[in-house]
């Protein structure tokens, strides 16, 4: 698994903004752990995980999760549809990957943004395989669909990478 050499997991950028990137391993991490668990998943189920990972939730909105990768901000969050009478399932969930900045240094984030998605891809194909490319202009995302029919997405564009588990 590529090391987090590869990219700086904080650069102070020309007007002191601060770009942070989740370093591979702790993102890979979360991911699976995301991934990897049953689905589909209860609303119960996500805030166990939550609880087990070590992050919380926002005070007004539970879905909206805080981890502990230093972004400075609400980095995760989870969805979920009506699957029958009052029963909700979690149909999604969402990771940031690095962290938000101001628009006029956006430009200086975009070459450590591209080795960290490379990054990213290199270690989540030693887990699952080869995944689906797909590219649109600036954006670049690779999909694994596990057996169990869940998929993770990683993607980027600009200086922003996310991942996104569906089931």
């Amino acid at each position: 698994m590529t090391t987090g050499a590869v990219f700086p997991a904080e650069t102070v950028l020309s007007d002191g903004s601060v770009f942070r990137v989740v370093p591979v391993e702790t993102g890979v991490r979360a991911i699976r752990a995301w991934v990897e668990h049953p689905w589909p998943m209860s609303p119960a189920q996500a805030l166990a995980l939550r609880d087990r990972l070590g992050w919380t939730s926002s005070p007004t909105k539970e879905w909206m999760l805080t981890t502990d990768h230093d972004l400075e901000e609400k980095d995760a969050s989870f969805n979920t549809i009506e699957a029958g009478g009052d029963t909700r399932t979690v149909s999604s969930f969402h990771l940031s990957l690095t962290s938000r900045i101001p628009k006029d240094v956006m430009d200086e984030a975009v070459p450590i943004t591209g080795r960290a998605f490379n990054a990213y891809v290199e270690a989540l194909t030693a887990v699952y395989g080869q995944g689906k490319r797909g590219k649109r202009k600036q954006h670049a995302s690779v999909t694994w669909t596990l057996p169990s029919d869940a998929s993770v997405r990683i993607g980027t564009v600009g200086w922003v990478i996310g991942a996104d588990v569906d089931s």
